[in-house]
């Protein structure tokens, strides 16, 4: 035993090294200019505890709890090692080796970060200790949480969640957390930009992460879509899950981050650090989602889970229950990051109408959860239940005091051409979210109610900021629509985001040039803006639904509001592609297919075919939601192939440089692909329909949907298994049909389960018929398996004469497949020619004139 607590201690200094480490670069942020092997070095000690971590796993050192807990011996290497991020500790010190790898990269100054202000530091020294403060938290957390623990009394655990013993599993995780520490270098570039007073070249600074950052998000979630296609037994890729929609809304701000130049216009810099920390808090947010077991009880994907009694219905108050938990630290450590990112888009919107300088103090605002999760080890408290609930929504206003507190000039401090009677005695900043917390319960939306509020509010003229009432008139909307909160609260927040255009009189001085939807001018400004307004208000959409699904998930909401918005982005990629063509021609063409959808959504709901009948409310089917979108994405996918052939022939004539390069065409290609396919394979699917599953009696040809199926005989295996004790399969011969009567066998498959004795439980095996057209799925029904194992063994394999099996016929899956894989190779062009180019994306290209 003493030997185990030497190798338990030595194991644990590599923790206190790391920590070492990171305090130093803190100090330090230029250690590498000076002494580059020392600084080396201190990289590496950050990546020191997940290696060592991970080797444990790797050789079964079972004289660790968490090893003993989550590995196994029976385990093969590759998932000895998957199993280091089982549970908490090993993601937190995989995040940490990330963020270690992604500060030793971007260690010398980005484009612009080396002009000093007159009283301060760079924004380089200020990016590298945001970047080293966060790492450094997140091993404070982990010495909280022990992960070299010694197992005193030889505890051998459950071992690895069967869901993780996968070769996905081995590869998925890694990116998603790597995705993450990436949209947080996105964040502390922003943030240190803000409190440098140096934008300078920001745009540039933000897109040399955030291209490598959407190409390897995208490649995590399609990884996790395979997993959950493969291995769930689902049938499917998405099901909207919590933990799948997380990821998904840092890829939504990746999305509008990387077509920020694109927009018509300059950008202004308040926008590019907004949508840093947009991208940053997400990233922050969805890590909530996973790692606060209990409070999305919905996802499939949360392995890691405290127990609790009856949790509150909305998830603030649910994050507030976690403060007594064990893993309370980490959960609100990530909360009040969270809050001090809204705190410094606040900031930076009265910071807009101030010429006084800014307060770098608000930088060490970001050290309190250091602070405080180190108390919490030293004194061995749960630290954030001895603070009161209320003190957390007040933390978005502490950069805003000390901002205050810097100003000379107060009675000036609001030079506004609009504001509510009271401004003086109450600070609408303030009163506005109590209100809407007390009469609806749910901080979250008033917080982000603030945040689109406030640059209305600090606005010169605020019927300039459309962008952001637009913003909050979705959120209101998206809020009413799912639930979220309550009609009367949604409606008064949209009267507060119209406001400006009702108190505010139209200036008649200005001409009026007027809107013309047939112009060629109007209609390419339209279609370049559309990508950041429509991913933009999609995001807010998809936010709205996922904080009202914390019970169950709401699969037709996400599909249902989400088809106006792929047709909207359908309708713009048509505009831009045939932008040579005549304006009235375009406009003709988009309003023909659009009439035609509306009709066939109408009238013909169930022409598309499989569950296209299915209800998803009183009035509406799954076929009317398909009938939306798809019509314009087909019509669409013709004139974006002929782009990217057009590009790619023009390839050897016009430089790189001077066009929009051909990895952009392909990354929308593969869009437009991807979301026919997820039409066919998510929206016209309904998985809860008992008509998919099959009973199947032996030797007997059973007709189901377009094809026959023949139940051959069942396959039980105890050895030989990569992973689990035991398994049950059963073999099924599929025939064509000629008419009604099954003809040529074109396949055998065999579905199956897994059993996994050291857990009890066990897992699907799904087998997959890839046709021309699509897949044809096939998951074992879980709840025979016991039965037909039972009277296997005793009366023989013969005696089983009747199986179930749910069948999923997908066509087109394919294209989900193959748009995923397009939009890589896209991303990937944009991201080498960017890193060798300086920008792939040229701004003549922004301008439709340079495209004619």
């Amino acid at each position: 035993m003493k030997v185990w607590r030497l190798a338990s201690s030595v194991w644990t200094l590599t923790l206190w090294l790391a920590i070492f480490a990171a305090t130093l670069l803190i100090l330090q942020p230029k250690l590498h200019e000076k002494r580059k092997l020392l600084s080396f070095l201190c990289h590496l000690a950050l990546a020191l505890p997940f290696i060592s971590l991970s080797s444990r796993f790797l050789v079964n050192d079972t004289s660790i709890l968490h090893v003993a807990a989550y590995g196994g011996a029976a385990l093969p290497l590759k998932y000895r090692f998957a199993a280091t991020w089982a549970a908490r500790e090993g993601p937190i010190l995989l995040w940490v080796l990330w963020m270690s790898l992604l500060s030793w990269i971007w260690r010398k100054p980005l484009s612009g970060e080396n002009a000093k202000d007159t009283k301060g530091l760079t924004a380089h020294q200020i990016r590298l200790r945001l970047v080293h403060g966060f790492s450094l938290l997140l091993l404070v957390i982990s010495l909280i949480l022990d992960p070299f623990r010694v197992n005193e009394f030889e505890w051998i655990g459950r071992g690895l969640n069967e869901l993780l013993q996968t070769d996905l599993m081995v590869i998925h995780p890694p990116l998603v957390f790597l995705s993450y520490s990436l949209c947080l270098h996105i964040a502390a570039i922003s943030i240190s930009s803000f409190y440098s007073s140096n934008s300078e070249d920001i745009q540039n600074r933000i897109l040399t992460v955030a291209r490598p950052a959407l190409f390897i998000a995208t490649l995590g979630i399609g990884l996790g879509g395979l997993w959950a296609y493969l291995i769930l037994d689902w049938g499917g890729y998405w099901a909207w899950d919590p933990v799948e929609t997380g990821s998904f809304l840092p890829w939504l701000a990746l999305v509008v981050i990387v077509h920020l130049r694109t927009r018509p216009g300059k950008t202004p810099d308040n926008v590019w650090i907004g949508a840093g920390l947009v991208a940053g808090a997400l990233a922050i947010f969805a890590t909530l989602v996973t790692r606060s077991g209990g409070v999305w009880a919905s996802s499939v994907h949360t392995f890691v889970v405290n127990d609790g009694g009856t949790p509150p219905s909305e998830v603030f108050g649910r994050f507030m229950v976690l403060r007594d938990e064990a893993a309370g630290v980490e959960v609100m450590s990530y909360l009040m990051i969270i809050l001090l990112f809204i705190g410094v888009w606040l900031t930076m919107q009265r910071r807009s109408i101030r010429s006084s300088e800014i307060n770098q103090n608000g930088i060490y605002l970001f050290f309190i959860p250091v602070v405080l999760a180190i108390f919490a080890f030293l004194f061995d408290l749960k630290i954030y239940s001895l603070i009161p609930v209320f003190i957390f929504p007040i933390i978005v206003y502490l950069n805003l005091i000390l901002d205050i507190s810097n100003d000379k000039d107060v009675e000036n401090s609001l030079p506004l051409e609009w504001q509510f009677p009271f401004e003086k005695l109450i600070p609408i900043l303030m009163i506005i979210p109590i209100i809407l917390s007390f009469i609806n319960g749910d901080v979250f939306f008033s917080l982000l109610c603030l945040i689109f509020f406030t640059p209305v509010y600090y606005s010169i003229n605020p019927t300039k900021q459309w962008g952001w009432a637009t913003g909050g008139i979705m959120l209101a909307l998206a809020s009413a629509w799912s639930g979220l909160v309550e009609l009367p609260v949604a409606a008064s927040v949209l009267i507060i985001f119209v406001s400006p255009w009702l108190l505010v009189e139209d200036d008649k001085t200005k001409s009026d040039k007027g809107f013309d939807i047939t112009s060629r001018k109007d209609q390419q400004r339209i279609a370049l803006w559309a990508t950041v307004v429509i991913s933009g208000l999609y995001l807010i959409l998809t936010l709205a639904i996922l904080l009202a699904s914390i019970d169950s998930v709401n699969l037709s909401a996400h599909e249902l509001y989400g088809a106006p918005f792929m047709l909207a982005i359908a309708i713009a990629m048509f505009t831009y592609t045939m932008r040579k063509e005549e304006p009235k021609t375009i406009f003709s063409v988009a309003m023909s297919v659009f009439t035609a959808s509306l009709c066939l959504a109408i009238l013909a709901p169930e022409w598309l075919g499989q569950d296209s009948h299915t209800s998803v409310s009183e009035y509406i089917t799954r076929g009317t939601i398909a009938w939306i979108s798809l019509p314009m994405l087909l019509v669409t996918m013709v004139p974006m192939a002929n782009e990217v052939l057009t590009q790619i022939q023009r390839k050897s004539r016009t430089p790189i440089m001077k066009r929009i390069p051909v990895g952009a065409h392909l990354v929308h290609l593969g869009l437009i692909l991807l979301m026919i396919g997820h039409i066919f394979t998510t929206t016209l699917v309904n998985r809860e329909d008992a008509s998919h599953r099959v009973s199947l009696v032996q030797n007997e040809i059973i007709i189901h949907g377009d094809y026959g199926y023949q139940f051959l005989e069942i396959v039980l295996e105890d050895e030989g298994l990569e992973v689990g004790d035991g398994y049950v399969g059963i073999r099924i011969a599929v025939y064509e049909l000629d008419g009604t009567v099954a003809q040529n066998q074109i396949a055998i498959v065999e579905p199956g389960m897994l059993r996994f004795d050291s857990t009890g439980t066990a897992r699907s095996e799904v087998d997959a018929l890839s046709r021309w057209h699509g897949d044809i799925v096939f998951i074992f029904d879980g709840s025979q398996a016991s039965g037909l194992m039972q009277q296997a063994n005793v009366d023989g394999l013969d005696s089983v004469e009747m199986v179930r099996v749910t069948i999923y016929d997908l066509p087109n899956s394919h294209l989900v497949w193959l748009g995923w894989s397009l939009m890589l190779i896209g991303m990937a062009h944009i991201a080498i020619i960017s890193k060798r180019k300086n920008s792939a994306l040229s701004d003549d290209d922004s301008h439709i004139e340079q495209e004619e």
